[in-house]
């Protein structure tokens, strides 16, 4: 391989390296991607699918530098990265699915209590009709992105105003900076779609349904 096809090589390297971990941040964090517009859910198909391609993409930029660095000629470096890249990809894509399946929902962190004290104490959430008493909030736990980080996603329903927001949002950020927790999704939902029936033998029971998402904000 010349110099010329050996810079060339690394240069392709690092860019594909490089935008493996650009699109894995830009669609991890919903910054500036905000895919879960007009939905119920903060998740979309586009998070089963950008993990794998960002390790595709990452793992074969990897592989390029490390052939070339190893002076492997440039056919081979371009078979050798896709055969070893691709089968690693298949691999991972199955290690994240079965850990998203495991370790995302139940709040196996303990962090949920004190984000939820947190959020309750702005004062502005209405009472939950799912759980009478308490505000219409919920905490749970999910793994986001290539490197399968954890995320404390808090769920508000009700609160539209955006001054009211602010309200909860600064302190979540304030037990965040405090407790220092991992990285918060914090989720405002239109509203608490629970409704309460009477069945035949005069049980009642309640029934509910996603409710549109009208705001997804990270603190972290």
């Amino acid at each position: 391989m010349s110099n010329g096809n050996h810079r060339e090589t690394v240069i392709t390297g690092g860019l594909l390296l490089a935008s493996g971990l650009t699109l894995n941040y830009l669609f991890e964090r919903h910054n500036i991607l905000k895919i879960w517009g007009n939905s119920t859910d903060p998740m979309s198909w586009a998070d089963l699918f950008y993990p794998p391609l960002c390790v595709f993409l990452s793992l074969i930029g990897v592989v390029l530098i490390a052939l070339v660095i190893l002076r492997t000629t440039i056919r081979q470096v371009l078979l050798y990265a896709f055969a070893i890249a691709f089968p690693l990809t298949i691999l991972y894509t199955l290690f994240a699915f079965a850990m998203q399946f495991i370790q995302t929902g139940a709040d196996r962190l303990g962090e949920c209590p004190g984000l939820y004290q947190a959020a309750a104490s702005s004062n502005v959430i209405a009472e939950s009709q799912w759980r009478p008493g308490r505000p219409a909030l919920g905490c749970e736990l999910q793994r986001r992105g290539m490197f399968l980080s954890y995320y404390d996603s808090v769920g508000v329903h009700g609160v539209t105003d955006k001054a009211a927001q602010q309200q909860i949002l600064d302190r979540l950020a304030e037990h965040y900076r405090q407790a220092h927790t991992h990285p918060l999704q914090v989720v405002f939902y239109e509203k608490e779609n629970w409704s309460v029936r009477q069945g035949i033998n005069g049980i009642t029971f309640g029934s509910g349904s996603p409710s549109r998402i009208i705001r997804v904000v990270n603190i972290g």
